[in-house]
């Protein structure tokens, strides 16, 4: 007891010492009573068996706190802390030294991953893997604080440390474990252990609803970058429902709804970028997986010379279609080594996120309703994030919703079937980019991103014209006037034949030949506004042109 009391009157010093350690005769006294104190405990233990593991811990205890109070380098702390972690890791599951282990080992990972040593922390944070599948099948609340050692009073009469601080040392150490994943480039143990951090906090409510959100969409946007559109929507509803739910809860609170509203905007905002490129990601993996089974296909191969039959066409597109439906799978993610998560791993069983996620398509799109349900929810979220931005403060962001806009009406045209709503669907895309150029014209900083947008508006002129044709075609062979296999001038020239036509005759062909030159002259007029808008490439000086000169200013 004697021992025990001098100690406890030396670490009550050493406190005391701590606030006043900005000067350097505080910071020698703090030295030297730290010196004396680990000569005691050191002594202590020795001296009394059943006490040793009490003392280990108070010693760990006493590195933490000098090792956060006294001025030295990052090498140094991290050599004391590794020398204290190796006496305490045999004993870690001690009711005396599991919570300052946890702490030590915490605050040594950041340490060496400050020092780019990263193998090292990867090795120490693994290895307590197994510590923490023990705690959570012991009673968490039989541990003490090492803080609460420094007492004269025996052990079984000292309060434990409350169940919530083991959880959230914890947590804290399997967050940094994901983070030290990313470091290393290995995304399916990233995603596991930042969902697993991320579940724990939401279980825990540690921290404020905003952050939990944010970090959450973040997730779910990283998910969307590697395919796994399944876990990328139950994340980013999650966060919405979060979002949503705190929101509301915050208006009832008009105060406190008035100093936080600018920050609700900027969160649903991000969310809306997320949103975005989930919807834009399952269109391109949709339409890729749909070529890709066109093309691979043998029984879609065809003469690439010969005249293609639209009947044909149709039934070929009409059978891939049902293939697709047959074998409409989760499109491959991009996977790496050791990946073997499901989805039932990726989940957060505290909400309900049902009634969301049914009102987000997953799988891959086939049919122009589902195209068109995919289309409606993303352009809501984009119309959101776009109505945010203005031309003059937020130029950048503003070019890229409005290509993100174009980009989705090319996504919708693509599986559209009929040619007027491709058309009107195209020409909508038009008009985005029009508008977008027009904006561009006044800026000469903007010159690389102007050329983009004239090459994109120029690939929709073509399709225009293409679709144009199509209607063309369509038409006069509905009439059955033409020779399909004829060029446009043996065309007009056979309607001008007079030789051998009765007045009837005469009269019908006139009138389709004027119907065919109408719409030969309607695609020129969209064929020329395609060298129109390449004429405002050639009013400038090749400086100008230079991709690499200027930059999108915001």
């Amino acid at each position: 007891m004697e021992v025990l009391g001098r100690i406890s009157s030396t670490f009550e010093n050493i406190k005391n010492t701590i606030k006043n350690r900005n000067s350097s005769e505080g910071l020698l006294n703090l030295k030297k009573d730290i010196q004396i104190l680990n000569k005691e405990l050191v002594m202590f233990g020795k001296e009394n068996h059943d006490q040793y593991v009490r003392s280990l811990a108070m010693e760990g205890y006493i590195t933490l706190l000098s090792v956060k109070t006294m001025p030295i380098s990052l090498s140094d702390k991290r050599n004391i802390l590794q020398e204290s972690f190796d006496k305490l890791k045999q004993f870690a599951l001690r009711e005396e030294c599991l919570f300052i282990t946890l702490r030590i080992q915490n605050l040594l990972c950041y340490y060496l991953i400050q020092l780019d040593e990263m193998t090292l922390a990867k090795e120490i944070l693994e290895s307590m893997e197994d510590v923490y599948e023990k705690i959570s099948k012991s009673l968490s609340e039989n541990f003490f604080d090492a803080e609460d050692l420094f007492t004269t009073e025996p052990i079984t009469k000292i309060k434990r440390v409350k169940p919530e601080k083991i959880d959230k040392i914890i947590t804290n150490n399997v967050q940094m474990q994901a983070f030290l994943y990313n470091k290393l480039n290995l995304p399916e143990k990233y995603t596991l252990y930042n969902h697993t951090a991320l579940r724990r906090q939401l279980e825990m409510k540690e921290g404020t609803p905003q952050d939990w959100a944010l970090r959450t969409a973040r997730l779910g946007n990283y998910f969307t970058y590697l395919n796994q559109l399944g876990n990328a929507r139950h994340h980013l509803s999650a966060a919405y429902h979060v979002l949503r739910t705190c929101h509301d809860n915050c208006k009832l609170i008009p105060e406190e709804f008035v100093l936080q509203k600018a920050d609700f905007e900027m969160h649903f905002l991000e969310l809306s970028h997320h949103w975005v490129k989930y919807g834009l990601t399952l269109f391109k993996l949709s339409r890729k997986k749909i070529l890709n089974r066109y093309f691979s296909n043998t029984t879609t191969k065809s003469n690439l010379w010969k005249t293609v039959n639209q009947n044909d066409l149709e039934e070929r597109v009409v059978n891939v279609e049902k293939y697709e439906e047959d074998d409409v799978k989760e499109v491959p993610e991009k996977k790496g080594k050791g990946d073997g998560a499901t989805e039932k791993l990726y989940i957060f069983p505290s909400l309900n996120l049902i009634d969301i996620e049914n009102r987000v398509p997953v799988d891959m799109i086939c049919e122009i309703e589902e195209a068109r349900k995919l289309f409606t929810f993303t352009h809501k979220w984009l119309m959101r994030a776009r109505h945010f931005y203005d031309f003059e403060h937020h130029s950048a962001q503003y070019v890229s919703c409005s290509l993100q806009l174009a980009e989705l009406y090319e996504h919708l045209a693509f599986f559209e079937k009929n040619i007027d709503n491709q058309y009107n669907i195209q020409k909508r895309r038009a008009d985005v980019l029009e508008a977008l150029n027009s904006l561009l014209k006044n800026c000469d900083s903007v010159m690389s991103v102007q050329i983009d947008v004239i090459k994109e508006l120029s690939q929709v002129q073509l399709e225009l014209m293409a679709l144009n044709l199509q209607k063309l075609w369509r038409e006069e062979s509905q009439t059955n006037i033409f020779n399909l296999d004829a060029d446009a001038d043996s065309i007009i020239n056979s309607l001008d034949s007079e030789s051998n036509k009765t007045l009837t005759e005469k009269t019908l062909n006139t009138s389709s030949k004027n119907v065919f030159l109408r719409k030969m002259e309607a695609a020129t007029l969209i064929n020329g506004k395609l060298f129109r808008l390449s004429g405002q490439l050639d009013a400038k000086t090749p400086s100008q042109l230079s991709f690499a000169t200027d930059i999108l200013k915001n």
